[in-house]
């Protein structure tokens, strides 16, 4: 039998890529951070559900709607719970295909805090652009 936060991480995949922004909604708080690693033009800490889905708006924007993420495995305690996610996506001449980890800490069904390490963060960045 899967851990609660394990079904609540892929519940949240799966929210994601059907775009249900209540279910989405439903799973941060009003100090839930968003934690993109790196130096591209959307890395950074995202506090709240307005600057969350404003950072999902621009992700969406950046790639045209193209950023593809697979769930491959997710493992899960009682505080915690770490994704292993294929990315895959397009962002006009500039392809890319890696893995990232993300390390969701959870307070019942909501999170506190996503952190997101690409296997690939150079590539990652440059997909992305600079934004240094």
């Amino acid at each position: 039998m899967a851990h609660p936060n394990e079904v609540f991480v892929r519940e949240l995949y799966a929210a994601m890529d059907r775009g249900d922004g209540r279910a989405l909604a439903k799973a941060l708080r009003s100090d839930t951070r968003w934690v993109i690693a790196g130096a591209g033009t959307l890395a950074g800490t995202y506090t709240g559900p307005d600057a969350i889905f404003t950072f999902w708006r621009r992700m969406a924007e950046e790639t045209g709607g193209g950023l593809r993420l697979a769930v491959l495995d997710v493992l899960a305690n009682d505080a915690r719970a770490v994704a292993l996610v294929d990315v895959t996506g397009v962002r006009g001449d500039r392809t890319f295909a890696s893995s990232h980890v993300v390390v969701f800490e959870i307070d019942g069904r909501q999170v506190r805090e996503a952190r997101f390490i690409h296997e690939d963060q150079a590539a990652y960045d440059a997909f992305m652009g600079s934004g240094c």
